[in-house]
């Protein structure tokens, strides 16, 4: 069953690189919001609630462990789904009626070219680092099935049939390749090292749910 991941993240830069106008245009989105539920066989493991928009991506991803861990997530979503900018915050305990949850750390994320830049606010201070990936890298929360779907709608968009794509871990600062492979009309495979996910997908590239075979998790969406 998959785990939460160490958390750093802060800014990367990733460049997109140029697409004709007709390509942008067919990039564009109609605003989508909505729910994934993570359980391994009758535990849920996490919820992550979320909004997209044709510029942006927006969610919360709350883990049912012992501390409460929230993490809250920004992303700016460029016209070819790369994702050039994400803002995470990570607090223990997350809002509930008057009492806000403790924030364990916030961070920005820039991505250009082929190259990240981090920035992670912690209670050991601000700490700035630069990592290698690719061009077009997508962040990679565990556990978050809306970033996985806009991995989905970047493979997508780099070609209609599906393409492998870069996906940068923001536990670790690593980038990995995601490969997409079909699995009948309306489901693909998008295998992360030896962790594959099989996911349900629409026309145009929504997560209507899924499951990580080996694991046993399965995931289902709520809402819209």
């Amino acid at each position: 069953m998959p785990t939460s991941t160490p958390f750093f993240i802060g800014v990367l830069a990733l460049g997109a690189g140029a697409l004709r106008a007709t390509e942008l245009a067919g990039q564009s989105s109609s605003p989508d919001s909505g729910t994934f539920v993570i359980r391994h066989a009758s535990d849920t493991v996490a919820v992550e609630h979320f909004a997209r928009t044709a510029t942006t991506l927006n969610g919360t991803l709350a883990v049912r462990d012992a501390k409460g861990t929230a993490q809250i997530y920004k992303a700016v979503v460029a016209p070819d789904a790369s994702v050039p900018l994400i803002e995470v915050t990570v607090q223990e305990k997350p809002d509930s009626g008057k009492t806000r949850g403790r924030v364990v750390e916030r961070a920005r994320v820039i991505f250009k070219e082929d190259s990240a830049a981090v920035d992670a606010l912690t209670n050991h201070g601000l700490e700035t680092r630069l990592f290698g990936t690719e061009r077009g890298a997508v962040p990679y929360l565990n556990l978050s099935f809306a970033l996985l779907e806009q991995a989905v709608r970047r493979s997508r968009a780099m070609d209609p049939g599906g393409a492998s794509v870069p996906l940068f871990n923001l536990g670790g600062g690593q980038t990995v390749d995601g490969r997409v492979s079909s699995l009948g009309v309306d489901s693909l495979a998008l295998a992360i090292g030896t962790v594959e996910f099989h996911l349900r997908v629409d026309g145009s590239g929504r997560v209507l749910g899924g499951r990580i075979p080996a694991q046993g998790v399965v995931v289902d969406r709520l809402g819209s």
